[in-house]
């Protein structure tokens, strides 16, 4: 049996996917497009690259994030 969350980790993990939102938000169009497309829809760079017309390597620089 999984244990219950508390309330503290729940508020955090919603403020810390807020702030995800945000940032992906402020991403120019064509990369939060990539970035979507790759992290939530499982899209591979080449079938990215070919929805979007470009190279699998302008998808891969899209959508790497740099700490």
């Amino acid at each position: 049996m999984k244990p219950q969350e508390s309330v503290e980790e729940i508020v955090s993990q919603r403020m810390e996917g807020d702030k995800l939102h945000r940032a992906i938000a402020r991403l120019p169009e064509k990369q939060r497009r990539c970035l979507v497309l790759y992290y939530f829809g499982e899209f591979t760079y080449e079938q990215i690259a070919e929805m979007e017309g470009c190279t699998k390597r302008a998808v891969k620089f899209s959508v790497t994030i740099i700490i």
